[in-house]
Order: structure tokens, then sequence, then C-alpha cells
């Protein structure tokens, strides 16, 4: 596993960089790649199985299985989702723009609104007494159309809005649910000066995208890739164009906060060569100071806005319940090619699964320390497919400096560059998971296993 590990770190420095990836500017972009990803989707759910098997074959194994579940299983506390209190967001007017509601399993949703996706013609079934069209929009990537509707009734269950659609067009309506970032607030929440810590970078520039707060793109920790980013913050008084530079979302009537997006983004930049695009969905508003949430319906406007941008990968450090409509657009993305990098929570190992990291087509992140211990909260479960450094991460602050911060959120941005990378190495989606394996250095449990996956990215 050392020489492998050696050897594929030293594959990722080799190639030299040229003039011309030097040279990339606004006008100059980073082309696309364009292999036979196009026709075929990632084999990772595939890839998952057979460790599953694997697993069970050494458990199955053990002389005495009782002993080990006894011993083991019977201090596995019931899984559990513990969401923070549902709050009401009000505008810089003082007008309500998302009340929040506590619904299934302790999730948290925008108050008697659904989302549908389908076609254009699926309208009339939004037509009846109870309910209405809010916003009705054509999503050019996913080639559908996205419904927000509102209950005006009583009536706001699961059962009766979807008992309502044809049995055909059940599957593609779900709430308007919100998901949360996943940065824990760090105990030493001290300014730093910019750290000189460098991590070995891809050899060729990339196009990412990532799906966040607003970024502060003027820090100096980015000042070597091209940012471009487009706010989807529910209540956002813009047009909502993306804008170079990170200029887009910087006025609105719903307070937000810079400091996660800044963060991910920088932590994405410190393993980018110079010329790399970062595209940015801006999605969350503050719920609190340290609170940030998105809608579902943000979530698919960027996730739309990102696939239009062609980009190698998406970054998602975001958690929450899972829902048929995100469901849908993930696999969706995933067919067209891009695959999806998730934080895969900070709610504990013994918290339910959370989404999208929990899709089998999503690459779900888990947080170790710079001794490869697992972050303490992190989620655990068998989506966990990688983990990384991401407790006490230097990772930049809107205000110039550093912090350091500390989650699944911070882990995932090396997994995603990592991923990127080895696809435009090999021009082949499964290729590049596969020399993930082969990078990630066993941990835990021999072989791949629910705390660290398939082991740590270096």
């Amino acid at each position: 596993m050392k020489y492998t590990l050696i050897v594929a770190i030293l594959s990722l420095i080799a190639a030299p960089i040229s003039q011309a990836q030097l040279a990339g500017t606004l006008n100059q972009v980073v082309s696309p790649v364009r292999p036979i990803i196009d026709r075929t989707s990632s084999d990772l759910k595939a890839i998952r199985e057979e460790a599953r098997r694997k697993a069970q074959s050494s458990i199955e194994g053990t002389r005495d299985l009782s002993i080990v579940a006894s011993s083991v299983l019977s201090d596995i506390p019931a899984p559990q989702f513990i969401a923070p209190a549902a709050t009401t967001i009000l505008s810089t007017s003082g007008q309500v723009v998302v009340n929040e509601v506590t619904v299934e399993n302790g999730f948290l949703a925008v108050e008697k609104e659904w989302l549908f996706l389908g076609e254009e013609a699926d309208k009339v079934h939004f037509q009846g007494a109870n309910i209405e069209i809010q916003k009705a929009q054509f999503l050019p990537a996913l080639s559908q159309w996205l419904f927000k509707v509102k209950v005006t009734g009583d009536e706001d269950d699961v059962s009766s809005i979807r008992n309502s659609l044809p049995h055909n067009l059940q599957s593609q309506i779900g709430r308007n649910h919100i998901y949360l970032s996943q940065t824990k607030p760090t105990s030493n929440g001290s300014f730093q000066e910019i750290s000189s810590e460098k991590l070995e970078t891809c050899p060729t520039p990339l196009r990412i995208g990532m799906v966040d707060t607003h970024v502060a793109s003027n820090h100096p920790l980015l000042s070597h890739v091209n940012l471009t980013q487009a706010s989807f913050i529910v209540g956002h008084n813009q047009d909502r164009n993306q804008e170079q530079d990170g200029n887009a979302g910087s006025e609105t009537d719903v307070a937000f906060s810079s400091d996660h997006g800044t963060a991910v983004a920088s932590l994405l930049a410190a393993s980018l060569p110079k010329s790399s695009q970062v595209f940015n969905a801006s999605v969350f508003y503050s719920r609190n100071s340290v609170s940030q949430g998105a809608t579902l319906m943000s979530l698919i406007e960027g996730l739309n806005y990102l696939a239009s941008q062609q980009v190698d990968a998406i970054n998602m450090s975001l958690a929450g319940p899972d829902n048929p409509i995100l469901a849908r657009v993930i696999n969706q993305l995933d067919k067209s090619g891009i695959q999806i990098i998730a934080a895969v929570g900070n709610e504990g190992p013994a918290s339910l699964p959370l989404y999208p990291a929990a899709y089998p087509e999503t690459l779900g992140i888990t947080a170790v320390d710079k001794s490869n211990a697992i972050y303490r909260w992190a989620n655990q479960g068998d989506y966990v497919d990688f983990a990384a450094f991401g407790v006490s991460v230097d990772a930049a602050h809107p205000d110039g400096k550093t912090i350091r911060q500390t989650g699944t959120s911070m882990a995932s941005p090396r997994a995603t560059v990592l991923y990127a990378c080895f696809l435009r190495e090999k021009q082949e989606r499964n290729a590049a998971l596969l020399k993930l394996q082969q990078l990630a250095l066993d941990a835990g449990a021999p072989g791949r296993d629910s705390v660290f996956g398939f082991g740590v990215l270096p």
C-alpha cells in the first residue's frame, strides 16, 4: 500500500504544466472533458457492493458471529438525526422569506412548499382548490421543468399531496427541504496569518463546481484561480446571471454569510494549479451566526447552473434528508457524466444517513485529523467512500486571513480535486474512481469500512 501511495502521488506531480495551460485567462477557459463518460455513468454503486461483499465474507469467517454481534452491536445507539430548531427567515424589510418547519424524521422544510420535476404539461395537476403553482421554470441542463407548489389548504403531508397525482408521477414530487452546511464551530477561533503549507496540486487546470455560500473572491488564497459565481439564494433580488470574480450575491433581501463558501473555495484552490476555473452556485441564507440553510429549490437551480458549465465534478459540502427530487437530479447528473462529491455530515456515528452523500451515485467524504484519526462527529455508514483531512484545517476567511475550521465540509474539497484530476488524466470515470481507491491509505478495519470508507486520501 505504501508503494502504491507513493507512485500515485508522483503521478500527480510528474507531468509539467505547459505555457498554454499557464496562460489561461477569463477568455481562454479550461475546455470541458468530453470522453466516453458522456455515454456511461460511473460504476460507483458496483464498486461499493463489491466492497460490501468482501467485508461480509470476512465477517462470515468469524468463528462465533453471535459473540461479535452481542459485544459490538449492543453498544450502538439507534440511528437518529437532531436538526436545529425551525426558525423564520425575514428580509431586511421585515417580510417573511422562509418559514421553516420541522417535518418527517426531524428534518427542516419550507412550510407547505413542495417541488415537482417533470414535463410542462404536468402543471395541470397543480390547479386544484388547495394547491397552486408559485413558480415554474425550465432547467436546460436537466431538460425538465421544475415547479414550486404551495399548499393553500390544511393538508400538508406526504400521502395527501402525492396521492393527488397520477400514479406514474408520484415519485416526482417532494418537500422543499432545507439543507445545512457541514462545518462545526472550532474551539480555536482565532485568526491566522495566511499559511504557507502547500498540498500537491494537479498538473492540469480543472473546471470545478461547488454548491455553497457566497465566496469572498478577493481572498489571496483564491488569486490563482478564475472564480465565477451566481446566486440562487431564496429572496435574492438581483438577476441571477453569473458574474466573474464573485460579484454575484453582493445584494440580497436576505442575510447571508461568505464564511463557509470562502473556506471551501480556498481548500479547493489549495489543490488547483493556476488558470483552473471554479464555478460557485451560491445557495445558502444565514439562519443565525453559525448556521446556514439552503432550500432544495435553490440547490436544484444551482446544480442546473453548474451542469450547464460542464464542470469536471461538483463539491457539495452540505447535508440533509433524502428527497425524491434531489435523488432524480443527482442520478441525471451522474448519467450525464458529472460526479458529485459530498460531505457525509457532522451528526455523529449514530446519525441517520444524510444526503446527497448517501446516494449511490455520490462519493461520500468523511474527515480525519493530521494523525488520520476520525473526526468524532463525522457520520458513519456504508455510504462513506473516502476520508480526507478536515479537522482544524487552515481555511480562508472573508476578512483576508485564515481561520481553523473543522467538519466533513472541509474534507470533501480535497477529494473533489483529486477525482477531477484523475478524470482529466484517465479520460474515463471508473478509471478515475479506481485510481482514488489505489491512492487511499487503508485505515481502521482492513479493507473498506463504514468509518473511513476505502481509506484516507493524502
